[in-house]
């Protein structure tokens, strides 16, 4: 029987195989096959968002599954909390890495002292989850729903919380400029809706954290180069994350539009399936970071 490290391996290489598959198809989500409001995986238990691989995870499932409730619980939180588990229900696996363990050390004159200390190895092991849909007793979900209105009065909060300057030109393209540290947008006018332009702000605030003194990434890249894709990919899952986090309604766009890096991603891919996973760790760097300093 394999052990937690090679278990979650074989999932990590099926989720990137799924992957793989929809962008040789042109797509990560599949077109218009999945419900906006499902896309923020949480639990109801311990209220936690899950984080990035997880993440990635239980959307991809949300999308395969056409869930339409974000929460997910294990089966000891749902016996616990006195609901149900639908006969023939599957769970979802996810994974959980170790980093430090807690030790208690003897001082030198004798004392003993509890401490946090870094494991030279990290451990990891996994966890299976089930969406709420899947639970009796449970009671159904409701999304919050967010005008138009609100969500321009979000991108403005999000513009003045800017780590550099933000300008909206009247030209045809959104992007950061490394050098000069500044974020270059169109006229919001021509956005199809506000949620687009919101979602497009947020990747190029993605692209901006990674400068120094911030999350210290190479983005110092050529265009059409694969090391220029992989930021584009963070940038977007980042935009993706921060979305979803505050509960918005993801523009269909999302992921759909990148034919000029698909093929990056899927060489990149290939050649190292763990590289999804880095993305993903950067990715919620990247989210945090910019709901942090909005907040």
């Amino acid at each position: 029987m394999p052990g937690a490290y090679e278990r979650v391996m074989e999932d990590r290489k099926e989720l990137v195989g799924k992957i793989i598959r929809n962008m040789e198809k042109g797509f990560i989500f599949q077109k218009e096959s999945w419900d906006r409001a499902a896309m923020s995986p949480q639990n109801p238990v311990s209220q936690i968002r899950y984080r990035g691989a997880n993440k990635l995870r239980l959307m991809m499932t949300a999308v395969e599954m056409e869930y339409r409730d974000p929460r997910y619980m294990t089966y000891l939180q749902i016996e616990k909390s006195g609901y149900h588990l639908r006969s023939g229900s599957k769970g979802i696996l996810c994974e959980k890495w170790i980093f430090e363990k807690n030790e208690t050390v003897k001082n030198p004159d004798g004392t003993e002292e509890k401490r946090t200390v870094e494991l030279s190895h990290p451990m990891v092991n996994y966890f299976h989850v089930f969406n709420g849909s899947q639970v009796e007793g449970l009671a159904a979900y409701e999304p919050a729903k967010k005008d138009q209105g609100e969500i321009m009065k979000m991108a403005d909060d999000f513009m003045d919380a800017s780590e550099c300057p933000v300008r909206e030109t009247a030209q045809d393209r959104s992007y950061y400029n490394p050098a000069k540290d500044i974020i270059v947008l169109p006229l919001r006018s021509s956005f199809k809706d506000d949620a687009a332009f919101l979602s497009v702000l947020l990747h190029e605030e993605g692209h901006a954290t990674g400068a120094k003194g911030r999350l210290d990434r190479d983005i110092r890249n050529t265009f059409g180069t694969p090391k220029y894709a992989m930021e584009e990919l963070r940038a977007e899952l980042g935009s993706l994350f921060v979305q979803s986090d505050l509960g918005l309604s993801l523009p269909e766009e999302n992921f759909n539009d990148h034919t000029n890096y698909l093929k990056s991603w899927i060489g990149a891919l290939k050649d190292d399936p763990n590289e999804l996973f880095r993305a993903c760790a950067d990715a919620d760097r990247i989210s945090e970071r910019l709901i942090g300093n909005y907040n």
